[in-house]
């Protein structure tokens, strides 16, 4: 029985981790789903702060992952980018930054242009 459970659960992630790895396109289901999917898989909140352009950051403390989702006007929610190394800061934004910064040329080009959205929001 715990063979078959975890053979189910990783059947069920394996798309949702490849095709958000390769970002060859997006993972999307109904915003309620992929909530509850962000809050019970990987403990994710929203970042407070972190919302532009129907883009919107959350991540965990905890696990120190974080995914960039697209809400549509469907009501469906797709997944842009996601990635670990989430480090908590006074200033989300901050901390979303130093995070890219810190993997340079190999940060996800999704999250760099909403990054570049919530500072120009700032200013």
């Amino acid at each position: 029985m715990r063979h078959a459970l975890k053979t189910l659960v990783l059947t069920t992630l394996a798309p949702f981790v490849t095709a958000t790895a390769a970002l060859a396109s997006p993972v999307c289901m109904d915003a309620v789903e992929m909530e509850a999917a962000l809050i019970d898989w990987y403990g994710e909140t929203p970042v407070p702060g972190a919302w532009a352009a129907d883009q919107q950051l959350w991540a965990s403390e905890a696990t120190g992952t974080w995914t960039l989702m697209q809400l549509e006007a469907d009501d469906r929610a797709c997944v842009l980018s996601q990635g670990e190394d989430w480090a908590p800061n006074d200033d989300p934004i901050v901390a979303f930054e130093r995070l890219l910064r810190d993997k340079g040329d190999a940060a996800p080009a999704e999250a760099l242009a909403f990054l570049d959205l919530l500072t120009s929001d700032a200013s």
